[in-house]
Parts: structure tokens; sequence; C-alpha cells
């Protein structure tokens, strides 16, 4: 195995910056499908394919971590970084082709408030994860981290609002199983989305 000497700072910060990036184009386009209660083939298809755009530019940095010798932050915080980021791709492609599967009217008002949720938490993260190499902007990127865990508790004060509705209403038992994965995924969506913060708070504390 080859190794490079020389740190590839701009090169690792470049391809999680893409991570995030496709982050927030899974998270809009998800929210707006969510908004038109649309999931036919042509949008699951988008939404996978930028799954398969997030798993690409994860191996590529995992590929850069085997070869090169100094990394410009710890290359357990690294692989731990893009793996969680990949995590939350993941998580909403599962969510669209569940939605489809289950054949569900995606415009429900806790779906939407979920996708919302869920978009504006991924945006905070992108720029958390823009600026986490520049120690200036610490401060800023500690913020964005803090905006992420106030979403992930908006998040479950979602779920219980959701899951009591659902019981009091629902009178389909196979409707009421359906929905409530729904909704146990989107929140785990945000939980994820907050494991990432702590990730990036933790790296700030150790190069501080």
């Amino acid at each position: 195995m080859s190794f490079n000497f020389v740190p590839k700072e701009l090169k690792f910060f470049d391809f999680l910056s893409l991570q995030a990036d496709n982050i927030v184009k899974t998270a809009d386009c998800f929210k707006a499908c969510v908004k038109r209660g649309v999931f036919d083939e042509e949008v699951v298809k988008k939404i996978k394919d930028l799954e398969h755009e997030g798993d690409t530019l994860s191996h590529e940095i995992v590929d850069m971590l085997n070869r090169t010798f100094i990394t410009p932050i710890d290359r357990e915080d690294i692989y731990s970084l893009t793996n969680t980021l990949d995590d939350i791709v993941d998580m909403i492609n599962s969510m669209s082709n569940r939605i489809k599967l289950y054949k569900l009217d995606a415009n429900d008002e806790y779906m939407v408030q979920f996708a919302d949720t869920i978009d504006q938490s991924a945006h905070a993260l992108c720029n958390a994860v823009k600026h986490m190499h520049d120690t200036k902007r610490s401060r800023r990127v500690l913020d964005h981290c803090i905006e992420v865990n106030r979403l992930e508790n908006l998040g479950d004060q979602i779920r219980e609002k959701a899951i009591s509705h659902l019981f009091e209403t629902e009178k389909d038992p196979i409707m009421v199983i359906k929905w409530k994965e729904i909704y146990e995924v989107a929140e785990g969506t945000l939980d994820i989305c907050e494991h990432v913060a702590k990730v990036i708070e933790s790296i700030l504390v150790k190069n501080g």
C-alpha cells in the first residue's frame, strides 16, 4: 500500500462537503415529494440515485483514508463522520421506498412536519460540515450543531403526537402498523443527524 505523506486537508473536507450537499439535495427532494403526497417510480428512483451518489462519496473518502498517511483530523473521526453522513441519506431512501411500497398518501400533517424538520437539520449539518475546517468559525459551527440537537428534540415531540393521533383516529390496524413504522424511521433519521452533530462537536473539541 502506498501512502501520501502530505496532509490532504482540502481534499478530505471537500469530499465531506460534497456528502453534506448530497444530504441537502436528498432532504429537499423528500420534503417536496411529501408535500405533493406523491412517491411514484420516478421520485423513488431520484432519491435512490442520490443514495448511490452518497455511497460513492463515502467509498471514495474511505479509499483516501487507506492511501493517506497524515490526515487533517483523526482518521477515526473522518471515518465516523463519513459513515454517519451516509446513514442519513440511507434513512431517507428507506422512507421513500416504504411510503411507495405501502401506498401511503405522504401528504400527512405529521409527515409534512417530519420532512420539514429533517430538511432543516440537513441544511444545518451542511453548514456545520462546510465550515468545520475553519477554526475561526468554530462558534458558528457549534451553533449549527446546537440547532440540529434542537430539531432532534422537536422530532421526538412530533413522533409522540403523530403516534398518539394515529392510535386515536385510525381504525385499520394495518394502517396503524404502516404509519407507526414510517414515523419511527423519520424520527430515527433525526437521531442520526444529532449523532453527526455530536461527532462534529467532538472534532471541534479535539482540534480547537
